[in-house]
């Protein structure tokens, strides 16, 4: 696979540059580059000066070079070194401990690097799985950093388009019509399809076609399936796979996509299937928005005596779209996408948005009004100054205003913002004047300025 730029170099270039004494733990669903990233800055920064132990491939072995206490860092090096062949030195050698919640010691043994003069970088796949089962508490001293699909940005700039991404920033920034609205739409168009898992970026920037992506995002759902169903994982397998399968129909609804336990199984039940979804989500293959009433921070979950209101989507647009088992084109050539329900636009749409926004590094919540009020907005979210704001995701170009006024209103928010297929503009919510900032639904990743 050749080397697509991703935003995490900068955070890592950033942790190398400022000598933080740290280790590093990259976390995120298995298949979405953390290792290939990793492999990529010891190029760039350590001159390929890198000793890897991979906890997948030989585990048994590599778990007795953490048979020492976990505290002597300097034993542990010294294992490792003859375990690889490879001499270590602190000035200039990363140490990359990949897929490394496999072993509860060598995971602990990070605390104890911390303030040691040995950089390491440890990547985990399955990692907030696995801490829950950890009979050691989970390392302090480690600077966590989280790893998501690739979002739009990081595709144009896989696809050779990074000009094209800046313009959108700066059209983002300063709202206006742009020009090049309806190129951006249709690249939009094709990352509804392709996605944001590396393999399949890659597939389709090689070959431009449709097909071999189609391969790569089967066999990475296939991967997904055999670790849910794995029993040593310690959930009920069959649910886990029905909760997977149900998410398209959950999505599809006309009415509130709320996530529904009936529609997975009928008949089910909260008990049951309560713990294989959380295990999706610690897997970090799917995305939970949990519903608020609050409108002014701080804004927190909705819950009553029936439990918790929230919604799931697919962590991947682009396997979300390959679980509909549709033709890239019926998407792609506007006098075809036509015949395609609304409800269907508008669940890849938001199922779209809540990828970008989470890769944004925004919170979000969907909003319904408290007592009995009717509406519903698809994300709301607090910045760092307190503010609460608005997104309303509209599918089609058609767009209009329902719940927005009364949340701008009671949350004194200073802005909203409406994600659509229209170009950029700035309006106000109506029957007040309060900005709102229309903004095209590809520019979605220029949102993390509010984070």
């Amino acid at each position: 696979m050749t080397y697509m730029r991703r935003k995490l170099a900068d955070e890592i270039h950033r942790w190398k540059d400022c000598g933080d004494a740290k280790p590093l733990l990259i976390r995120g669903a298995r298949r979405i580059g953390k290792t290939f990233l990793i492999e990529r800055i010891a190029h760039d920064l350590f001159d390929d000066n890198m000793v890897k132990l991979d906890f997948q491939t030989d585990l048994d072995t590599i778990e007795k070079i953490f048979d020492v206490p976990t505290s002597d860092t300097e034993a542990i090096v010294n294992r490792i070194q003859e375990y690889t062949g490879k001499s270590c030195d602190p000035r200039s050698t990363l140490l990359f401990f990949d897929e490394i919640q496999l072993s509860d010691k060598a995971l602990n043994s990070l605390r104890f690097f911390s303030g040691s003069p040995w950089r390491v970088i440890a990547t985990g796949s399955l990692l907030g799985v696995t801490v829950r089962k950890r009979r050691l508490p989970f390392p302090s001293g480690v600077l966590q950093l989280d790893m998501f699909p690739m979002d739009f940005e990081e595709f144009l700039w896989a696809l050779d388009e990074q000009p094209l991404a800046e313009s959108i920033r700066d059209h983002a920034a300063n709202p206006r019509s742009f020009m090049l609205h309806d190129r951006a739409l249709d690249w939009y168009h094709r990352y509804l399809v392709v996605g944001g898992m590396p393999k399949a970026v890659d597939a389709y920037r090689t070959t431009r076609s449709f097909a071999s992506v189609m391969q790569e995002q089967h066999e990475i759902n296939d991967t997904y399936v055999n670790d849910m169903t794995d029993p040593d994982n310690g959930i009920s397998g069959i649910s886990a796979k029905r909760i997977w399968d149900s998410l398209q129909k959950q999505l599809l609804r006309s009415s509130t996509k709320k996530f529904k336990y009936a529609d997975v199984i009928r008949g089910g039940r909260r008990e049951r299937l309560l713990e294989p979804l959380e295990w999706l989500e610690a897997a970090g293959i799917v995305n939970r928005n949990d519903m608020t009433k609050d409108s002014e921070a701080p804004l927190a979950p909705y819950s009553d005596e029936e439990g918790s209101f929230f919604k799931i989507y697919v962590a991947d647009t682009g396997i979300m779209f390959s679980k509909f088992g549709i033709d890239a084109e019926l998407l792609l050539r506007p006098d075809v996408a036509q015949i395609l329900s609304s409800d269907f636009r508008g669940a890849l749409a938001e199922n779209y948005a809540m990828q970008s926004l989470k890769a944004a590094g925004l919170h979000t919540f969907y909003w319904t009004p408290a007592g009995n009020g009717q509406g519903e907005l698809d994300f709301v979210f607090q910045n760092r100054q307190a503010q609460v704001l608005p997104v309303e995701i509209k599918s089609a170009r058609n767009v209009t205003a329902k719940s927005l006024r009364k949340f701008v209103e009671e949350g004194h928010s200073p802005r909203a913002y409406r994600l659509s297929e229209r170009d950029f503009g700035i309006d106000t919510v109506a029957g007040t004047d309060v900005p709102l900032v229309s903004l095209p639904l590809y520019a979605a990743f220029a949102l993390d300025q509010e984070a």
